[in-house]
């Protein structure tokens, strides 16, 4: 906070025109005068609500001590934003003005000025010495109360409880070990020197850090475009089939620290939050979905039979990582989370949606031929022992181990419960990729109600997940994925129904690209090109390989007259002789049920750039 201290033989003031960030006052506020008055003109400044109390304090001392040097009994407290380019939010600012001068009120007589209003005003100094004065106070650190460690257990599918160390102990070393490890014992692993193999891929598909803009920012070629949409696709096709109704939104993407479920809710995430200041307002990145959600289900009129319902939105979200510890396509500072909350009646109606929505998480990670372990987070160890049926269920679905953190008394979330779903990276590191929580506190917080079949107002329950993850997330895993295929001697590929491109055809030569086109023209529901480029054959095929393509097909003399097609298939690192109906088939087998978008280049691979990552 900075203030400006002039002793004044007169000052007065009027008010002129409201502002938006204006308080409410009265008719009587618009105007005051005062004589012989120490004048205090003040700016507050971010970082003055870390501790307002004692910013209120240490700047009532310092009038109290000039006041008493300049020997007055009036005090004027005047908003003056120009003493400073480094404004607080307009609540905290308010606050911090009507502290002072109630603080002051015990010893003086003291008018303040409204704020968020123009005034003009007319003074008298008196000239001396001392009637001039500039003071600035800052927030001091509070000693941080100890709340105490996190504490870790491991829980059996049969309810055994067993310490992390015991476990580890008599414990195969498999993933579900590593992430005790890593978790609860704190041990980081070696590592694999080097830049991690996935990175090449991701390369490969187009995608890389955004040299332009800040750290952690990534960018997205045509192929990288394609893959985050049809990912964010899938993200959405998910959530219409989980048998409840489901509203998408859509909104922006930064909030005003100055309302206070904004502020709380941020004042929970952390001190991971991208913030900025426009027009002398303060305003938070969001880091999911959930500011705009909530600030819509705060305004709908929602009954009892409405429930369950899930809003939906794959959110561009923000979060400071360390730069150090930045990952393409993991670790990013912009990311997008595909956001979806169920409304839930009550705490037993959200467990019950609690359980399916684990288990399509689940299914989602099986499907690609992957593991998840859980750390499972929780307020406290009382609201485990209440729920520890419910708890155990997750242990007994698929028979797997549980690690518990049980968060110190105090620390105040706003979930009971928060499921971390982790798979063992290539590197042999536990890597969060789903996500799942039942919230208590947001409806509350953000005034969310609806009317139950007595007519009363009740605060529902929210189910916050992520059932892929983050949609770089997902990708991540299926990079990841493709290493681990490659490692155990497979063709490492991604999923035909993520691939750029799925079909490319090969025409020997000049005369066989008119053919080569009427085929693609006749699977055109799929992504196939062709590559006409005046290269060899073999070069061709090569390069088809190189990116991964699941299906190449040569075009040449004996396929033009009706033959059976070559096709070489990724998948089984073979070539087979297949009929153009059994290649349509093998498509439509590996797309079936998922999102298409079409081919993201022109037809012919002549007719495109060279495309840099």
């Amino acid at each position: 906070m900075r203030m400006l201290l002039i002793h004044a033989d007169t000052f007065s003031y009027e008010v002129t025109e409201k502002t938006p960030i204006a308080e409410e006052i009265g008719e009587e506020a618009r105007k005051g005068s005062s004589k012989d008055c120490l004048v205090v003109f003040s700016a507050v400044e971010r970082g003055d609500e870390k501790n307002v109390e004692d910013v209120v304090s240490q700047a009532v001392d310092e009038v109290r001590r000039v006041a008493e040097q300049v020997g007055t009994k009036n005090i004027v407290v005047y908003p003056y934003a120009h003493l400073s380019s480094n404004l607080s939010d307009p609540e905290t600012a308010i606050k911090v003005l009507r502290g002072v001068s109630e603080s002051l009120s015990k010893y003086y007589s003291v008018l303040r000025a409204p704020f968020g209003y123009y005034k003009s005003f007319n003074i008298l100094c008196k000239g001396h010495p001392l009637s001039e004065l500039s003071r600035e106070v800052r927030p001091r650190e509070e000693a941080k109360a100890v709340k105490g460690a996190k504490r870790f257990l491991v829980v059996t599918p049969s309810g055994e409880e067993v310490s992390p160390e015991d476990y580890l102990a008599t414990a195969a070393r498999d993933e579900f070990a590593v992430l005790v490890e890593r978790e609860a014992l704190g041990k980081s692993g070696e590592g694999i020197p080097g830049e991690p193999e996935f990175i090449s891929i991701v390369k490969k598909f187009q995608m890389n850090w955004e040299e332009f803009s800040d750290r952690g920012h990534m960018r997205f070629g045509p192929a990288g475009d394609l893959l985050f949409s049809l990912v964010a696709d899938y993200s959405s096709q998910i959530v219409r089939e989980l048998g409840i109704p489901v509203y998408f939104v859509r909104g922006t993407n930064m909030f005003d620290l100055s309302r206070k479920p904004v502020r709380e809710h941020a004042e929970l995430f952390g001190d991971r939050l991208y913030q900025l200041e426009v027009e002398r307002r303060m305003y938070v990145m969001r880091y999911a979905a959930c500011h705009q959600q909530f600030s819509m289900l705060k305004d709908w009129t929602i009954s009892y039979r409405n429930l369950p319902f899930g809003v939906f939105e794959v959110a561009d979200s923000y979060r400071l990582e360390q730069s150090g510890e930045l990952l393409l396509c993991f670790r990013t500072r912009k990311l997008h989370m595909p956001d979806l909350h169920v409304i839930c009646r009550d705490e037993k109606e959200a467990w019950e949606w609690f359980h399916k929505i684990n288990e399509r998480i689940f299914r989602e990670m099986e499907s690609l031929g992957r593991n998840y372990e859980l750390l499972v987070n929780l307020t406290s160890e009382e609201f485990y022992r209440k729920n520890k049926d419910e708890v155990l269920k997750l242990a007994k679905t698929r028979e797997k181990n549980l690690l518990l953190c049980f968060y110190p008394p105090g620390v105040n979330y706003y979930w009971y419960i928060n499921v971390e779903y982790h798979i063992l990276d290539d590197l042999g590191r536990p890597r969060e990729i789903g996500t799942v929580q039942i919230d208590f506190g947001n409806s509350r917080r953000f005034g969310i109600k609806y009317i139950d079949a007595n007519g009363e107002e009740k605060y529902p329950y929210i189910i916050h997940t992520a059932i892929i993850g983050t949609i770089e997330r997902y990708l991540y895993t299926l990079f990841d994925t493709a290493v681990k295929m490659r490692k155990e001697g497979k063709a490492p590929m991604l999923p035909v129904w993520l691939s750029p491109v799925q079909v490319r055809l090969i025409p020997v030569s000049e005369r066989h690209i008119e053919y080569s086109e009427k085929l693609a023209d006749e699977l055109r529901d799929f992504r196939v090109d062709v590559d006409d480029r005046s290269e060899t054959v073999s070069r061709r095929v090569r390069q088809a390989e190189e990116e991964w393509i699941p299906y190449v097909v040569v075009i040449g003399d004996r396929e033009v007259e009706g033959g059976k097609l070559k096709v070489r298939i990724r998948a089984e690192r073979a070539e087979r002789e297949l009929t153009f109906e059994e290649l349509r088939e093998r498509l439509k087998a590996d797309v079936a049920g998922k999102p298409f978008r079409p081919l993201p280049y022109p037809l012919r691979v002549s007719q495109r750039p060279i495309f840099a990552v």
